[in-house]
């Protein structure tokens, strides 16, 4: 088997991580004499399920369609020839037989609690020994908090919580909902699409805390990235302005956030012993983007009676590490509340909620914001992200017809040109737009005689009015030679001077790509390098500067990929999707990009592109829901 898996490493059909695992396992289990049938097994299954994880999944299912297509072989045309090859070293052991088979190997285990393996059996599907552990303790907390729950009872509570919620004129029935949940609850996710108020939601909910519990309650605000983090303080203090708020109330209500790593500390020494988060509430915006792992480590660091609000878009693209813990969520909501919480909800809000009589406890924890004050019925980009989201594949691409502030760049006339160039060139349409684009800050920059706060605040807001996304980091469509073809146009047009792409040249922007608390940027932060200084936005209208030689690891920005601009959102957004279809892509990407656009939404492709990634879902595998499932 390892010298099949060698030959797939050779073809770039697995990575080095898949064979060198394996080689591992081949090399620990020579001396234990195991059958070779059952020798081979281990090592393809610990390929496998490094392969998985790569892909963010944090289990592997154990089923037929692995057995059809390990390593997505099946998919490729040069992959066919080794899929026999690969079921003719295992075809003694039926799938039903595997577990049978490696009960006593000393690298898998069915009882990861007495016993400790790399690689655990549970629910008919197979983990690394550390995301069991994870996704365990995740499934036990949310137990827990639903064990836990309702924090109150009594008539005198839910009365001060009926006239907190009275007094909520400015809200809908949707948010009120979520208020009511929330107050009542150890642990709340709030989702809901742009634009449906979940950080407007919030503020309010951290106030009515307040009030019920005389301003003494210690809150604090977080997100996985530097920008999520910077656009939930800018969403909760421009909230909190809106209200009219004695003092000591408005003061008791945090609204600087900061990013998850900074907030558990540089190697996650939070939670060890008895050194858990100085938090009585925790108020995490765009969730979907933490992954199980960091999720975990954040549950173990919290007091074990703190709140925990979880804020995000159950329709996101999941995180870019294995897990897809909202996701996974979201799904109970389809169950409906149970009768009790319906009640309790109909009670304090007024609003009638469907209820189901048999469902998993969780689900009186889950609200759903379907309001959208961003994209009203008149919005394409409203329609669109809901068609997207729909999968429909097909219609919507009339959506663009039919609306102005959506549009549908169609590239196959670039790739009918580009048959004729040598090399063929797709991607040059999109470049000369973003060079067009461009040209606007850099000639506020090079306009510019002194640099105050109103001249950096004009030269950001030109840079952020678009933003070029793509799927991909490498290719032509990709986000690493787009940046470079983009800052090769803007130097013919003479609007950037540089030698090398890799220098500090005036009008450079970067992102961000490691967390730095000592010069206060995260990852996703985005600055601009000018008067020889990079800037950086800390704020609504607040800047930073500090030298090039002081700013954390970095890329060029120009471009940058989906996955890195969830948590922003931009007046005009720019989506270039590659000219054939790529496992990447999927209806949870498109659905992402589109939803990051304000105002304009401008999509660069082909249509036979655009209908196949929607109508891929991206279905991670996870056991997160068999876990809440069980006692």
């Amino acid at each position: 088997m390892l010298s099949i898996l060698a030959q797939l490493k050779q073809q770039q059909l697995i990575g080095a991580s898949e064979y060198y695992f394996a080689a591992l396992i081949a090399e620990k289990q020579r001396p234990h004499n195991y059958s070779a049938a059952v020798a081979d097994l281990a090592v393809l299954l610990a390929a496998l399920i490094t392969f998985a994880q790569q892909r963010g999944n944090t289990c592997l299912f154990l089923n037929e369609a692995l057995l059809h297509n390990p390593f997505e072989l099946a998919e490729r045309a040069e992959g066919a020839e080794y899929l026999g090859a690969i079921r003719s070293k295992i075809e003694g052991l039926p799938l039903s037989r595997w577990q049978e088979a490696l009960a006593g190997h000393i690298a898998f285990s069915s009882a990861p609690r007495q016993r400790i393996t790399p690689l655990v059996f549970q629910f008919n599907a197979l983990y690394f020994y550390r995301s069991w552990q994870d996704e365990y303790f995740v499934a036990r907390y949310l137990k827990r908090a639903v064990k836990n729950s309702p924090l109150f009872t009594d008539s005198a509570q839910i009365e001060q919580v009926k006239a907190l919620l009275k007094e909520e004129q400015s809200c809908n029935p949707g948010q009120k909902i979520a208020i009511a949940a929330a107050l009542r609850q150890q642990f709340c996710l709030i989702s809901g699409g742009p634009g449906t108020g979940k950080t407007f939601t919030v503020a309010r909910l951290l106030i009515a805390l307040q009030k019920l519990n005389g301003t003494k309650l210690h809150i604090r605000l977080a997100a996985p990235t530097g920008k999520a983090a910077a656009r939930l303080s800018e969403s909760i203090a421009d909230a909190l302005n809106k209200m009219s708020l004695p003092a000591p109330l408005r003061q008791s209500v945090p609204n600087e956030g900061m990013t998850v790593h900074r907030l558990l500390g540089e190697g996650y020494p939070r939670g060890k012993g008895n050194n858990p988060l100085p938090a009585d509430v925790l108020v995490v915006d765009e969730a979907s983007m933490l992954d199980l792992r960091l999720l975990a480590e954040l549950l173990k660091a919290l007091k074990p009676d703190a709140r925990l609000i979880l804020l995000g878009d159950k329709d996101q693209l999941a995180s870019v590490e294995a897990g897809a813990v909202i996701g996974e969520l979201g799904a109970f909501l389809q169950q409906g509340y149970g009768r009790d919480f319906a009640d309790y909800l109909r009670d304090v809000t007024g609003e009638v909620t469907d209820y189901q009589a048999a469902g998993n406890p969780i689900r009186d924890h889950l609200c759903y914001l379907y309001e959208s004050r961003r994209f009203g019925q008149h919005s394409g980009i409203g329609r669109l992200a809901k068609a997207v989201n729909e999968m429909q594949a097909e219609s919507s691409l009339s959506l663009f017809e039919h609306f102005t502030d959506i549009e549908f760049i169609d590239a196959e006339s670039a790739i009918r040109a580009a048959q004729q160039n040598n090399p063929p060139d797709y991607a040059a349409r999109a470049v000369s737009m973003a060079v067009k684009e461009y040209l606007a800050y850099l000639n506020l920059i090079r306009e510019s005689t002194q640099f105050d706060g109103q001249s950096v605040a004009r030269i950001f807001n030109a840079f952020k009015r678009i933003r070029f996304l793509t799927a991909l980091r490498s290719g032509e469509s990709g986000v690493e030679l787009l940046n470079q073809r983009i800052a090769e146009g803007l130097r013919r047009k003479g609007a950037l001077y540089f030698k090398h792409s890799r220098d500090w040249y005036v009008g450079k922007p970067v992102m961000v790509i490691r967390n730095d608390s000592n010069v206060g940027l995260f990852n996703g932060d985005i600055g601009l390098f000018f008067a020889d200084k990079v800037w950086f936005e800390t704020g609504e209208g607040q800047y930073k500067a500090i030298s090039p030689s002081r700013v954390p690891a970095h890329e060029t920005a120009f471009v940058m990929t989906v996955h890195k601009s969830q948590g922003s959102e931009f007046e005009h957004t720019f989506l270039i999707l590659p000219p054939h279809n790529s496992p990447l892509l999927s209806k949870e990407l498109v659905y992402t990009a589109v939803t990051r656009a304000k105002s304009q939404l401008s999509v660069f492709g082909t249509k036979n592109v655009w209908k196949s990634a929607l109508r891929k879902s991206v279905q991670r595998q996870s056991g997160l829901g068999r876990q809440l499932q069980q006692d």
